[in-house]
C-alpha cells in the first residue's frame, strides 16, 4: 500500500511511475478521499504562497482559486496585478487540476451557478494500442499479432499499390465452414488502407479498429468498426455489405461513404457516391450522395443533414478540419493523432473555431497555431518517462 501524500508529492514533482499515478486516480475518486486530496492541495499552496507576501493566503480549493489556477497555468497577470508565480506553483496548479479532472470534481455544482461555472474533464486519452508495436497490426483467429508494414509479405497480407496508393492486400485463409474473425487495427498516429478479400477498400482513421471474417462466409459481408474509416465497397449484389458501428448498422451493395464511430455520443455516417441505408433499433433511413446521418447513442435520436465534405475528406488528406469544433471536439482529434492525454478546463462558455491544420506538424505546432487564435491556451506535462498530458483551457 502506497502513502497517499507520498506519492501526490511525487506526482506533483513527475516522479511518480504510472502505477502510482493509476493508483493515487483511483484512491482519490473515492468519496471519503476527495478532502483529504484538497487538503493536501492546500498545505502546498499555502507552504509555497507563503514565500511570497502579495498573494493572498489560499485556504480552499473553491470558485476564487480557480483563477488563481489559469494564472498559474499559463502565466498571465491576474486582476488583483499578481506577479507571475514559480514555475513549481504552476506545477501545483496544473497537478491539482489534472486530478480533479480525474475524479470527476462536482463541487463547482454547489458553488457555482450554471452561467460561469468552471468544469475540468479529461476529455481524451490516447488510444490503446493492438500491442507493442508502433505500426498497423493484423489479430488473427488464434489470437496471434502480426505487424503489417510497407514492403512485408506475409502468408496473412501482401502490399499493394494503386493509383498511387498503398493498401495491404488482406488474403483468404484455407477453405472453412465457419467464420474466421481478424481485426486491423491503427493505433494513434497512423492510418492504414487496407483491401479486403471480397475487394472492397477500407481507409482506417488513427485509433480505429476493424474486426471482420476474412472469408466473408455466409449470405452477407459483415464488418464492425470502432473509430472511423472510409469504405470503398466491391458490388455484389447476392452479397450485402454489412456495417455495424455502436448503436448502428449500415447496409450497401456497392458504394462509398464514411463512418465516424469512435464513442464521442455520435455516429456520424456521410455518403459520397451510390446508396446506404443507415438503421437503428427504431428508424431506418436511406441516405442520398451528399447527406450524413447522426445517430446518438442507444439509437434513440436519427438526424439527417447535408454534409461537410470538406470536414468528412480532411482526415485522409492529411488535415485536421475543424468546423464551429469544441474545446472538446479538438482535443479528442489531438489525442487520437499524436498519442496524448488531453485535459479541458472550461467556464461553461460556448467556443467554437474553425480552421484547417495540417496533420503533419508537430503538437506544439498545433498548439501553437491555437494558442494565436488568441481564446485557447494550453499547457503541456510529462507523465511518467515518455508520456505527455495537454491541458487546454478557453
Amino acid at each position: 500500500m502506497y502513502n497517499k501524500k507520498q506519492v501526490f508529492e511525487q506526482y506533483l514533482v513527475g516522479k511518480c511511475t504510472p502505477e502510482q499515478a493509476a493508483w493515487l486516480v483511483d484512491t482519490f475518486s473515492e468519496e471519503d478521499f476527495r478532502a483529504e486530496l484538497e487538503q493536501y492541495i492546500d498545505e502546498v499552496f499555502e507552504a509555497k504562497l507563503q514565500q511570497d507576501d502579495h498573494i493572498e493566503e489560499l485556504t480552499v480549493l473553491s470558485k476564487e482559486q480557480y483563477p488563481i489556477i489559469e494564472n498559474m497555468i499559463f502565466g498571465e497577470e491576474s486582476p488583483s496585478k499578481i506577479r507571475p508565480l514559480i514555475p513549481y506553483l504552476r506545477w501545483v496548479a496544473v497537478a491539482a487540476a489534472v486530478i480533479i479532472g480525474f475524479i470527476g470534481y462536482q463541487r463547482s455544482k454547489d458553488m457555482v451557478s450554471p452561467s460561469d461555472a468552471i468544469s475540468t474533464k479529461v476529455i481524451a486519452k490516447a488510444a490503446e494500442n493492438a500491442s507493442a508495436n508502433d505500426g498497423v497490426t493484423l489479430t488473427l483467429p488464434s489470437g496471434e499479432i502480426v505487424e503489417l508494414s510497407d514492403g512485408n509479405e506475409t502468408v496473412y497480407a501482401s502490399t499493394e499499390k494503386q493509383n498511387g496508393n498503398s493498401f495491404f492486400e488482406l488474403k483468404k485463409l484455407e477453405e472453412a465452414k465457419e467464420p474466421m474473425i481478424q481485426q486491423v487495427n491503427v493505433p494513434a498516429g497512423k492510418t492504414g488502407a487496407l483491401m479486403l478479400t471480397d475487394g472492397t477498400k477500407v481507409w482506417l482513421n488513427a485509433g480505429s479498429r476493424l474486426t471482420y471474417d476474412v472469408n466473408f462466409i455466409g449470405g452477407v459481408r459483415k464488418v464492425e468498426l470502432e473509430g472511423e474509416a472510409y469504405f470503398e465497397v466491391a458490388k455484389n449484389k447476392e452479397k450485402p455489405f454489412l456495417v455495424f458501428s455502436n448503436d448502428q448498422k449500415i447496409r450497401v451493395l456497392g458504394t462509398h461513404f464514411n463512418v465516424k464511430a469512435y464513442g464521442e455520443n455520435r455516429t456520424t455516417t456521410t455518403l459520397m457516391e451510390g446508396s446506404v441505408e443507415v438503421a437503428t433499433n427504431s428508424r431506418a433511413y436511406t441516405l442520398k450522395p451528399g447527406q450524413s446521418s447522426i445517430v446518438t447513442w442507444g439509437g434513440a435520436d436519427m438526424k439527417v443533414l447535408p454534409a461537410q465534405m470538406d470536414k468528412v475528406n480532411a482526415w485522409r488528406n492529411q488535415e485536421f478540419a475543424f468546423f464551429d469544433a469544441s474545446l472538446d471536439q479538438i482535443g479528442n482529434e489531438l489525442s487520437r493523432w499524436y498519442g496524448v492525454e488531453v485535459q479541458v478546463v472550461t467556464r461553461g462558455k460556448g467556443y467554437g473555431f474553425t480552421g484547417v491544420i495540417s496533420r503533419n506538424r508537430s503538437l506544439e505546432e498545433v498548439l501553437e497555431i491555437l494558442n494565436r487564435t488568441g481564446q485557447i491556451r494550453y499547457h503541456i506535462m510529462p507523465v511518467g518517462v515518455k508520456e505527455r498530458r495537454v491541458v487546454l483551457m478557453v
